[in-house]
């Protein structure tokens, strides 16, 4: 009569097929939980640079254009054209999620003209800062936006 079981083969087999059955799991589950990560943090980057757009835009034409010129200065959380750390303040007026203070943020204002219309370009660029978990997560380490603020034609 002959035993009923597996055979060392099968065995070994068996293995085999499962250990590459768990491998494509773990690859499936790492490369899902970096595209998790580099997503939230490219909307936060997002978030952040869309931030400085809106405050402008709801300045105007008329005091963005004094800010342009120098005379008068922009908001201390707004500094114009250099890299400005984002901080995290739990006390600010301006509250940020903790990760925000992995990032920088360079604001440009130029002004530009073409015919009889006048504007401001805004440009906004937000990168992670060196040495940060952001660059292990994030595929595209800057994120830019522009916007133009137009003068209202008379």
């Amino acid at each position: 009569m002959r035993n009923k079981g597996f055979t060392l083969i099968e065995i070994v087999f068996a293995m085999a097929i499962l250990a590459v059955a768990a491998l494509a799991m773990f690859a499936m589950n790492r490369a899902s939980n970096q595209n998790s990560m580099d997503s939230y943090y490219e909307f936060l980057a997002f978030s952040l640079a869309r931030e400085p757009i809106e405050v402008f835009r709801g300045f105007g034409y008329g005091n963005l254009r004094m800010i342009v010129d120098g005379n008068v200065s922009p908001p201390a959380a707004y500094k114009v054209n250099s890299m400005q750390d984002i901080e995290f303040n739990a006390f600010s007026e301006i509250q940020y999620p903790a990760e925000a203070a992995m990032f920088k943020r360079m604001i440009e204002l130029k002004p530009v003209s073409h015919g009889k219309l006048n504007g401001i370009s805004i440009k906004v660029t937000v990168a992670a800062k060196s040495m940060s978990r952001i660059e292990v997560w994030m595929r595209n380490r800057t994120v830019s936006l522009e916007s133009l603020i137009l003068e209202r034609p008379e």
